[in-house]
């Protein structure tokens, strides 16, 4: 066992302790310390894993119970009947439910999805499986980008917010953040896209995805709200950290403040960031759709929203179907991507942190 871990020693000091108390002789010597030392480490490491392997089955339970509550909901009954009537043309919105339509809605998916292993055809008579990969192949970079830049702008922000106690710092800290938290999402989406047309027109193309740096000016709009969330749950942290001893004992020791803040601190709030991860991805989801529709950005948000049919007014004749096949595709995918972001933050939070199982 290395003296360079003090963490490891006194956890196994705590675990074998009394037994090296009562049987001395027995683990004299240094192989058979190594050899009690190493079943230490498997008996934690298979509590690791099965402590990991119980919440990943929970997330992914969860996970299945709300893409069948999805495909359940999009495959109900929506033939309606749209007529006028009366002298004055009166138009009304007439639906009946039919367990019989909707029996067989359920039976005629899960069937082609089992023997034609396909989700079907859109109504542009392309595969599912094709608009796919062209739609979320464009949002998939908005989002990564997205959720890397409100990582690292959020702690970032989080550490100044908690370094900044004083009214000076209130002001470009904590109260910048609860200012531009309190603005809602769409009206600052506008702001941005307003100034950015009147200023930068003539330089970038900000409208399409056609352009390499296409996905770079939406996630910059989409990281803003996930950031300042992030800030706030980095800047609390800070703070439940401040008090504590080891911080004392780092500044009596004469270590740079930084070297405390990024070395020591951050680590050990670590694990309070990382329980957020997930609804930081939701964070990112909710917003796409607005920023993809304002910057006609053809993303999988997009073409999601498309396939609601969302008509602004009815009138006679209106074609109101919808296209459950790709809402439950990409309302599927969306989902993955914050399961995967849960089980990633899971994995890595009980690697660091050897109260929640770390090794």
């Amino acid at each position: 066992m290395s003296d360079k871990d003090p963490t490891e020693k006194a956890l196994f000091a705590n675990t074998f302790g009394s037994l090296l108390a009562e049987e001395p002789e027995r683990f004299r010597s240094p192989s058979k310390r190594k050899i009690l030392y190493f079943s230490y480490l498997f008996k934690k490491m298979r509590g690791f894993h099965m402590k990991s392997a119980v919440e990943i089955s929970k997330h992914i339970l969860l996970f299945l119970l709300i893409v069948l509550s999805l495909i359940l909901v999009v495959l109900f009954p929506r033939d309606v009947e749209i007529r006028a009537e009366g002298r004055a043309q009166t138009v009304i919105y007439d639906f009946q439910f039919s367990w019989s339509v909707y029996q067989e809605n359920i039976t005629s998916f899960f069937s082609g999805l089992y023997q034609d292993k396909s989700l079907g055809l859109t109504k542009y008579e392309r595969p599912v499986e094709e608009e796919m990969k062209l739609y979320f192949s464009r949002s998939i970079k908005i989002i990564m980008t997205a959720f890397l830049l409100s990582s690292i702008f959020g702690i970032l922000k989080g550490v100044y917010d908690a370094s900044h106690p004083s009214p000076l710092g209130m002001i470009f800290g904590k109260g910048f953040t609860w200012v531009l938290q309190a603005i809602p999402d769409f009206f600052l989406f506008l702001c941005l896209q307003w100034v950015l047309i009147i200023y930068f027109k003539d330089y970038v193309d900000l409208f399409g995805h056609d352009n390499w740096y296409s996905f770079l000016y939406p996630a910059l709009l989409v990281s803003i709200y996930p950031a300042l969330y992030i800030s706030r749950i980095t800047a609390a942290s800070f703070q439940e950290q401040s008090d504590k001893q080891y911080i004392m004992v780092a500044h009596s020791k004469g270590l740079p403040q930084a070297f405390i803040t990024f070395k020591h601190v951050l680590k050990n709030s670590a694990v309070p960031i990382l329980n957020h991860a997930g609804s930081m991805m939701i964070y990112i989801l909710s917003n796409l759709l607005i920023v993809e529709y304002l910057l006609d950005y053809k993303g999988a948000a997009y073409r999601l929203f498309e396939a609601f049919n969302v008509m602004p007014v009815l009138s006679v004749g209106l074609n109101t179907a919808i296209e459950p096949n790709v809402i439950i595709a990409f309302g599927t995918s969306f989902m993955l991507l914050v399961l995967i972001v849960q089980i990633t933050s899971l994995l890595i939070k009980r690697m660091i942190d050897p109260r929640e199982g770390g090794v």
